[in-house]
C-alpha cells in the first residue's frame, strides 16, 4: 500500500480510465462465465458454493438436496445478473472513505428503501486501490449486488470479491486442494442475501477471509451513500466508457459474403462508468461530516433534552410482527436485579413515525438488521 501521507494517484478521463474500464470489463465477464457457464453440467460456481457450504455447515451439499437447488439457483440468477450488471469503476480514494464510513463502523445497520437507494439493480464496483478494513479480511477489490423481486418479496445478494490466490491462505490444507477455484484475477470470498429483515451467510468468513454479514451489506449501502449522483444517464462526475465486451469464446463467423469473405459477428459494445477522483466522495462527505458535526455540537449545548433534526420526516410503517419485552414498564429493574425478559412477538399496527407537523417521506420505508458481531477494537487500532 502507498504511504498514508502520499496523495492518491488520479483517474483522469484519458488512457488510464480507459484501462480501468477494460479492466472492469473482463472481471465483469469473467465472474458471469463463473456463475453461469456449466461444467459437466453444473455450473463452475457450484464448486465454490459448496465448498463455503462445508465450512459454514460442516456437512456435504450433496447430502441436502433443499440447500443443493438452491445453491444451484443463485449461481443462475447470479450468472444473468453480471451479463447484465452495470459496472463502476471507483476512485483510488473511495476505498479508504468506505472503510472510514459509518455504515461499516456502527454496530447496527439500518436498511432504508433499497430500490430507492440503489444506483442500479444490478450492479458491480471494481475498485483499484482494494478496501481494507482490518488483517483478518482480504483486501476487497470489488463488490457486487443483485436484487430480486420488488416491494416486501424484494430480496438482495451481495458478493465481496478478492484476489483469488489469497483464498487458499487461510482455508485448512485439505479443502484448499480440493476446491475448484476460478482461473481468473478474482474470485467471490462472500455471499450475502437480505429478505425480510433476515441477514444470512454461506460460508465461514474466518477461513475465506471475507467480512461478515452486516458488514458486506454496509458495504455496499456505503457505496450507494458514497456514489453521487444519482442519475445514471449522464452527470459531470461521471465518465461514461464505452469499450468491447469481453467474452472467452471470442467471436463467431456468420457466414460468408458475396466475395467468398467471411464476415465477422460485429463486437458488442458495454458502457462502464468511472466515478471520479475530485470532489465526487470527499466534498459531499466533507459537507456531511461539518453539517452533522454542527448539530451534534448544538445538541450538546441545548439542554432542554433531545430534538428530532430539521431534516427529519415523518415516515409510514407497515403493520408487522416485532418481538418485544413483555414488561417494558419493570425491564431495567427486572435486568438489574438478575432476572430476564425473554421478548415476544406482538403485531404492530401501521402508523407513522417523526416529529408532527411535517410532511411524510413516500420513499421511507425502514428495516433494522440484528447487531452485528462486535469487531476486535484491538486489530482496528493498528
Amino acid at each position: 500500500m502507498p504511504h498514508p501521507t502520499t496523495p492518491p494517484a488520479l483517474i483522469p478521463a484519458g488512457r488510464p480510465a480507459l484501462h480501468y474500464a477494460q479492466h472492469a470489463e473482463r472481471c465483469r465477464a469473467q465472474l458471469a462465465d463463473f456463475w453461469g457457464k456449466p461444467i459437466s453440467g453444473l455450473p463452475r460456481g457450484m464448486d465454490l458454493l459448496q465448498a463455503m457450504h462445508i465450512t459454514a455447515t460442516a456437512t456435504d451439499l450433496v447430502d441436502t438436496p433443499e440447500s443443493f437447488g438452491l445453491y444451484l439457483t443463485m449461481c443462475h440468477n447470479f450468472g444473468h445478473a453480471y451479463r447484465t450488471s452495470d459496472v463502476w469503476v471507483a476512485p483510488h480514494s473511495m476505498a479508504p472513505q468506505i472503510a472510514r464510513h459509518p455504515f461499516v463502523n456502527q454496530d447496527s445497520v439500518i436498511v432504508g428503501n433499497l430500490e430507492d437507494a440503489a444506483p442500479a439493480r444490478d450492479g458491480l464496483a471494481c475498485f483499484p486501490t482494494p478496501i481494507h478494513l482490518d488483517n483478518n479480511i482480504h483486501p476487497i477489490d470489488g463488490i457486487a449486488w443483485h436484487m430480486e423481486g420488488s416491494g416486501d418479496d424484494l430480496a438482495l445478494a451481495v458478493e465481496t470479491i478478492t484476489t483469488t490466490r489469497l483464498l487458499p491462505t487461510r482455508l485448512p490444507p485439505l479443502l484448499a486442494s480440493s476446491v475448484h477455484l476460478p482461473r481468473t484475477p478474482y474470485c467471490p470470498n462472500g455471499v450475502t442475501t437480505l429478505y425480510e429483515g433476515i441477514l444470512s451467510g454461506y460460508s465461514n468468513p474466518d477461513w475465506w477471509g471475507a467480512p461478515d454479514t452486516a458488514t458486506a451489506l454496509a458495504l455496499v449501502l456505503a457505496f450507494w451513500e458514497l456514489r453521487r449522483p444519482d442519475d445514471l444517464n449522464h452527470h459531470p462526475e461521471e465518465d461514461l466508457l464505452t469499450v468491447p465486451q469481453h467474452t472467452s469464446g471470442g467471436t463467431k463467423n456468420t457466414g460468408r459474403d458475396r466475395k467468398n469473405k467471411r464476415s465477422q459477428r460485429p463486437t458488442r459494445k458495454r458502457r462502464i462508468r468511472i466515478i471520479r477522483e475530485p470532489a465526487h466522495t470527499t466534498a459531499h462527505t466533507t459537507a456531511h461530516t461539518t453539517a452533522r458535526n454542527d448539530r451534534d455540537r448544538m445538541a450538546a449545548d441545548d439542554t432542554s433534552g433531545p430534538k428530532w433534526k430539521d431534516d427529519t420526516l415523518r415516515w409510514e410503517v407497515t403493520q408487522k410482527h416485532q418481538n418485544r419485552c413483555p414488561n417494558p414498564h419493570q425491564h431495567r429493574a427486572i435486568i438489574e436485579a438478575g432476572g430476564e425478559c425473554k421478548p415476544v412477538s406482538v403485531p404492530v399496527k401501521a402508523h407513522v413515525n417523526g416529529p408532527r407537523g411535517r410532511d411524510t417521506d413516500p420513499r421511507r420505508a425502514v428495516r433494522i438488521v440484528p447487531d452485528r458481531p462486535t469487531r476486535d477494537r484491538a486489530d482496528d487500532s493498528q
